[in-house]
């Protein structure tokens, strides 16, 4: 593929050379350029793409797109955007053969229930005869089987995303399912990709820290929507699926050329007659289609939501109801979204990824009405994150949660103990009582060796915070730790 090709359908300022050149890959890591690749230099928060175009013609850069080209001009063609990292994604989807144009593409967004929503409505496709891939925070399925996630990003880079597109593809896929985050569509990750169907889940103060206010963070995640009415190449009407229970509802609906509303309540596919049951959950979905029954394995509210969410995308994918009941009763949740542990114990232990106190409220909701005994939480915080969040999880934990017990969760490069102690204040300024309904205790092995011994009959054990992580990072270290393994590991060697 040529430069000329890759640059037909982007918006170029200006061109130096001959961008009739042969290019064989696309980097915009200087360390990783190949000779035949095209340096992509993206500006960024620590490290401007700009000052390693030298490096990147030294190691054999055939052409080099940037926002503002350099001085001397390099011996190789250059063409300048206003872009870089929407230039990126555009560049990435050509380079593969534009495949997002020839799939059903749905990307799901909203600060909790993503990994879920995309995980169902592909299973729900699935079932309806559709050939599915899907990508999560937790996994990559290319429509024939499931491998891990391990990008390190809930979306993966433009090339990486791109390259999963064409992949499903060349499975013979007719649909693919996307978890899309803010990151993703601050930087560009998902640029020049054609969807169908974009679903917003909920939305929460998150990430804070890098979108700085909520109204930023909310127009990031409307990004997806208004790219539904960009210009297409496929047919159809592209359809936006909105949780009608939330805030920001009406400003998600306003975004999108249709718009279809899910909820308990006031839109259009419903969940009426709800009943929670320790194994699961039933309710009846009434949506324009007709009603049906959906009985799911999945506790919880803010599960029947996801599963409305689910419904309501595969509908508007085409699907039909029945593959919605037939989806639920065999699909499990997504590995670490409040995962049962089967443990030979008189109480249960559940491992759940929520990291926000909106996600830590509704966890712990869901398992209040499965918990005759008490509810015991364990969790801390994660470094580079809003530090707001600290005293948040601890009052979405105050009232519903019998006992407390604060510990490390991912530190990054900020100091855990620090961390801890900031919990420790916050949690005393609610009214929690140390060594009583609190308990701090920094080693998250040793505090989950301290929940099991505290748990009784009837109690319920939550560890919360990481989910499917396989890894704590601490100060440039991955220590290995996965949430799951290491609870059962303490049940099976502690006499009971």
């Amino acid at each position: 593929m040529t430069l000329t090709e890759l640059l037909r359908d982007l918006p170029v300022l200006s061109v130096h050379g001959t961008i009739d050149v042969p290019i064989t890959g696309i980097t915009a890591d200087s360390r990783a350029v190949r000779a035949g690749d095209l340096f992509v230099a993206l500006p960024g928060r620590q490290f401007d793409g700009h000052a390693f175009i030298g490096a990147a013609v030294a190691a054999g850069a055939a052409a080099i797109v940037c926002e503002h080209p350099p001085e001397p001009t390099p011996p190789i063609p250059v063409a300048a955007v206003a872009d870089a990292p929407q230039a990126l994604g555009m560049l990435a989807s050509a380079f593969y053969g534009h495949p997002s144009r020839q799939i059903k593409l749905i990307g799901v967004t909203g600060t909790d229930g993503k990994t879920s929503t995309t995980t169902l409505t592909a299973a729900v496709l699935r079932q309806a005869g559709l050939r599915t891939a899907h990508l999560t925070t937790v996994e990559v399925h290319d429509g024939v089987a499931a491998m891990p996630n391990t990008a390190g990003f809930t979306t993966p880079q433009a090339m990486d995303v791109q390259r999963f597109l064409a992949a499903a593809v060349a499975q013979g896929c007719t649909a693919a399912v996307l978890e899309v985050s803010s990151h993703a569509l601050a930087t560009g990750r998902v640029a020049g990709c054609e969807f169908d169907i974009a679903v917003f889940t909920n939305l929460a103060p998150e990430h804070l820290d890098y979108h700085h206010t909520l109204e930023e963070y909310r127009a990031e995640k409307g990004k997806l929507f208004l790219m539904l009415a960009a210009p297409r190449t496929k047919s159809g009407v592209p359809t936006g699926i909105v949780n009608a229970g939330d805030p920001n509802a009406a400003y998600f609906q306003g975004l999108a050329p249709r718009c279809v509303t899910f909820g308990f309540a006031n839109a259009g596919v419903l969940a009426l007659d709800v009943r929670y049951t320790p194994n699961g959950t039933s309710f009846r979905l009434a949506a324009p289609a007709g009603q049906v029954t959906v009985g799911t394995r999945l506790l919880g509210a803010f599960n029947v939501e996801n599963w409305l969410a689910a419904a309501a995308a595969a509908l508007a994918a085409g699907a039909g109801l029945r593959p919605i009941v037939e989806a639920a009763a065999r699909t499990s949740a997504p590995p670490g979204r409040l995962e049962r542990l089967t443990v030979d114990r008189p109480f249960q232990v559940f491992v759940d990824f929520a990291h926000t106190p909106h996600g830590l409220a509704a966890a712990l909701d869901a398992l209040r009405p499965i918990t005759p005994g008490r509810l015991i939480a364990v969790f801390g915080h994660a470094g580079r994150r809003d530090i707001n969040h600290r005293r948040g999880l601890l009052e979405a934990a105050r009232g519903r949660a019998d006992t407390v017990i604060l510990t490390m969760d991912d530190p990054y490069d900020e100091d855990p103990a620090a961390i801890l102690t900031q919990m420790q204040a916050a949690a005393q300024d609610l009214g929690f009582r140390q060594e009583r309904d609190l308990h701090c205790i920094l080693d998250r092995r040793e505090a989950f060796r301290a929940a099991f011994a505290l748990a009784g009959v009837g109690d319920t054990v939550l560890l919360a915070g990481r989910g499917h992580e396989t890894y704590i990072p601490l100060n440039g270290q991955r220590l290995p730790f996965h949430d799951p393994t290491v609870a059962r590991e303490l049940l099976t060697t502690t006499t009971a």
